[in-house]
Order: structure tokens, then sequence, then C-alpha cells
């Protein structure tokens, strides 16, 4: 019989800063509770938002109805793997079974989840947030913070599916309310969630028009996604693209995960009357007041929406979008679990990277 681990590698950050602030060491693991289940890492996923817990987010920080961030923390909310261990209580899991961590958890008897914004509820522990995250060849978790993945879907992609793509999800469905032959603009859109959002708004009929701010990036950004790219190194000549790829009408819908306040404003400036704009970034460099006035949006009647997170629904819609082959992640890098320093490296400083890093705990 073979015996259950006790402790387990893993990355933990101790002070924020760069990416050696990243510590690689042994762990113990927490003893399996009556509904845990002990899940082997096959594949953790490196994220814009384990940059920013690594560098210490925004001054102040703190999400409504949940507790702060802590430190010392073990990152990464996207993971699969497999069942190794259960708890005796469990219900919907089994050794053997293969799994994809939730990474947007919802509290049922949250009232916000009783309003139908689950992605909002209070009252939980996100792993890589307020509890440990997967930078870790174990984890131990509540059977109900994994989605069983089915045999024959890629472990890896499953693994960064639920959050780019749920999100997304969120994002064209319900706040932008995008239809077939709308047409889209995402700024930021060689990272994660862009790359996400392109592949599902082209799933769903849209036109896209994609941006980056580097050249070097543009053609792996067209090559990644099919997507017609406009380079924002000079944003009137930008303006100027976008306005001439849609016959001087603008774009339906604006989605901004840039963070950069230039092409925000951007964003709004090529939207065309009683279009809708997302910042979905979760901040603005450098922070302050958004780059509109109130005469902007009264002008172009304009919807601007926010985001924070998908809902289950969501992550089982595209869950099952994989599972038909509708889906697949491009994967720009692997890292073993040790050199998870040199994964952050690569996503801060990689001006031609358009695709997934992932982190790979067996290797």
């Amino acid at each position: 019989m073979t015996s259950i681990p006790t402790t387990t590698a893993a990355v933990w950050v101790y002070e924020h800063g760069g990416p050696e602030q990243l510590v690689h060491e042994q762990r113990p693991l927490p003893a399996l509770g009556p509904t845990d289940v002990l899940v082997a890492v096959n594949t953790a996923a490196v994220s814009g938002w384990d940059l920013k817990y690594r560098r210490g987010l925004q001054p102040g920080t703190k999400l409504p109805g949940r507790n702060p961030f802590p430190m010392p923390q073990q990152l990464g909310r996207e993971a699969a793997g497999t069942v190794v261990a259960a708890g005796p209580d469990t219900q919907l899991l089994h050794v053997g079974d293969r799994v994809a961590a939730v990474v947007h958890p919802e509290n049922p008897y949250a009232p916000e989840t009783y309003r139908g914004l689950g992605n909002l509820s209070t009252g939980i522990a996100i792993p890589g947030h307020q509890a440990p995250g997967a930078y870790a060849a174990y984890v131990v978790r509540d059977e109900r913070l994994f989605l069983p993945v089915p045999d024959h879907v890629d472990l890896e992609q499953a693994a960064i599916t639920l959050w780019p793509y749920g999100t997304s999800h969120r994002v064209l469905r319900d706040r932008l309310r995008v239809t077939a032959g709308d047409t889209l603009l995402v700024t930021g859109a060689a990272g994660p969630m862009g790359l996400a959002t392109i592949q599902l708004a082209q799933l769903f009929g849209l036109r896209v028009i994609a941006t980056t701010r580097h050249t070097e990036r543009a053609d792996a950004l067209r090559t990644t996604c099919s997507a017609e790219v406009v380079v924002t190194d000079d944003l009137d000549a930008a303006r100027h693209a976008v306005r001439d790829l849609t016959h001087g009408q603008g774009v339906d819908h604006a989605v901004d995960y840039s963070t950069h306040r230039d092409l925000l404003r951007l964003a709004l400036d090529v939207l065309r009357l009683g279009g809708r704009l997302c910042p979905a970034a979760g901040e603005q460099n450098p922070p302050g007041p958004m780059p509109f006035t109130v005469f902007d949006l009264t002008r172009l009647e304009a919807d601007i929406v926010g985001v924070r997170g998908a809902r289950h629904e969501d992550a089982l819609r595209v869950m099952a979008l994989l599972a038909d082959g509708r889906l697949h992640s491009r994967v720009a890098a692997r890292f073993p679990l040790a050199e998870a320093a040199k994964a952050h490296e690569l996503m801060e400083q990689g001006t031609t990277v358009a695709g997934r890093i992932l982190l790979k705990p067996g290797t």
C-alpha cells in the first residue's frame, strides 16, 4: 500500500519584490480532512495575479467580504492533477480522478450568490489568494474546490482553461453582451486573458481587433489567434488604424487587459456610438482616475462595465467547450517547479511571448 505523503515541494513568497523572492522548499502538508482530497499536481500556471501578488499588489488592495492577502503565501490559482488520497466523507471525487482547481469558488450561502453573483460571494478563502495556492507537488483541499476532468482532456489544457476562459465568458456574455457580427477590440491581447477572450469571441462569431505595444510580438499574436493586430507604440497611428479597419464607425465593444491608462483611453476613443467598454485589468498604471469625462460617456452614450472573475456557471460552460475540443491554449514555455523565478522573469520580460507559462512539479 502506497503511503500518503506528509510533505511537499512548494514555492513560497515571504517578502514582496522581484522573482528572486520566490523560495523553493519542502513544506508540511495539512492533515486530510473528512471531505478533503490530496492531489498530485501535474501542471500549475503562472498568471498575472501571481506576479501582482509577489510584487505587493497595489497599496491597500482588499476585496469586499474577503480576508486580506496574507504573507507569506504559496502562489498559484490555476492547476490540474490527479487525486491520490481522499477523506472518508468525500462524495464527489475518488482516488485516481483527474481534476482541475476551481479558480473562482463560490460560497453557496452568501447573499451575492442568491443574487446570481456567486463570483462576488463573501466568506470564502480563495487558494492562491487567502489560502495556499498550487505552486506545489501536492495540495490538500476540500473536494468542492476541484472539478473533474474527462479522461480524453489534456491535463495541461485543463489547468489553464478555467480562469482565463471562465472570466472571458463572463466578460463577453454578461458584461459586454456581445452578439454575432459585432466587432471587439482587445488591448493587452498577448496575455492569457487577452488570448482567451479572442478565442472565445471568434467562437461566438465576433470580429476581433487585438493590440500590442511591442512590434516584435505582433507576428506571434497574429499566428496565435488569427486576429487583426494593431501595434500601439504610436497611439495616434493606432487610433487611425482601428478607425480604418472599422470604416470609421469604431468598435462595438472593447475590453482592456493592459492596465495602461493611455490604452484604456484608446479603447474609449475607438468605441462606436452606444458601444461598451470593460476595463478588466484589475488596476490602472499609473494609478488614478480613469481617463474619461462625463461628456465622453454622454457623447457616446457608452456603457462602462466592471468585472471581477467568473461564476461557477461560466467555469462549467468553458470546461464543456474544452471537452468538446473547441478550446485550446498555446503553451509558450514549461519550467520545473524549482525554476518558478525563471518563469516569472519570462512572463515579465518576454516581449515576444504569446501563450501560457507553466510549472511542472513532477519534472
